[in-house]
């Protein structure tokens, strides 16, 4: 069933003519970490996998196994329900369920999240915006350092340049559909935070007082020395 992206990754880098070092870094990711990934030995998330596709000027659905082409007259990519291809990581699988069109603007995904799984993950984040719908089950969704609790038939939408990452806190599986857009290849990747760190405090406006104190000048202190 599951497609390992890394074979597409290492296509789509080598036909670029780059390096792991050159991608890796436009992605916020280390080039050691890409390198295991190319050749299937890590698993990742949707959101560095965005991040990898935006790098490389690619559709993030590229990256898993390609539905069957429509006629070019069609306008439509039909996907059914048998095609089980898709991609699983330590913390939970996903589906790819739309992506293909010459223009696309969107890219729709079917998540599994197992039990007591995802935390381990850490905060991602990526270009563009995203809706995720809980189909059953519940998630604890991070984002920004904010907890909140999703449910069947509960609907987010937020910045996915905010970091963000979800977790099931349940003893049953999770199931949710997840839409990315604008994510549009070739566009600058957001920096990525740092693993499992809590965003970053907003830094002190400049009209904002010093609390340094001032050092006093001594008398005649910049005066020129007499002779």
């Amino acid at each position: 069933m599951q497609t390992h992206p890394g074979a597409a990754l290492r296509t789509a880098r080598q036909q670029r003519g780059e390096t792991l070092e050159a991608v890796a870094a436009r992605a916020g990711l280390s080039a050691a970490f890409l390198s295991r990934l190319e050749r299937g030995e890590a698993s990742t998330s949707i959101s560095s996998l965005a991040r990898l596709a935006s790098a490389l000027e690619v559709p993030l659905e590229r990256l898993f196994a390609p539905a069957a082409p429509a006629p070019a007259q069609a306008g439509y990519v039909l996907r059914r329900g048998r095609d089980e291809s898709g991609f699983e990581n330590d913390a939970y699988r996903y589906k790819p369920l739309a992506g293909g069109l010459p223009h696309q603007a969107a890219s729709v995904f079917e998540l599994h999240y197992p039990p007591g799984r995802g935390e381990e993950l850490g905060y991602y984040d990526h270009e563009g915006e995203e809706v995720l719908y809980i189909l059953e089950g519940r998630l604890d969704f991070m984002l920004a350092g904010r907890r909140l609790r999703l449910e069947a038939g509960d609907c987010l939408q937020f910045d996915a340049r905010q970091p963000h990452y979800a977790c099931n806190p349940g003893k049953a599986p999770a199931r949710l559909l997840m839409i990315v857009a604008g994510h549009r290849p070739g566009l600058p990747v957001a920096p990525s935070f740092a693993r499992h760190a809590a965003p970053p405090s907003p830094r002190r406006k400049r009209h904002e007082p010093s609390h340094a104190k001032a050092i006093p000048r001594r008398p005649g202190a910049g005066r020129p020395a007499r002779r």
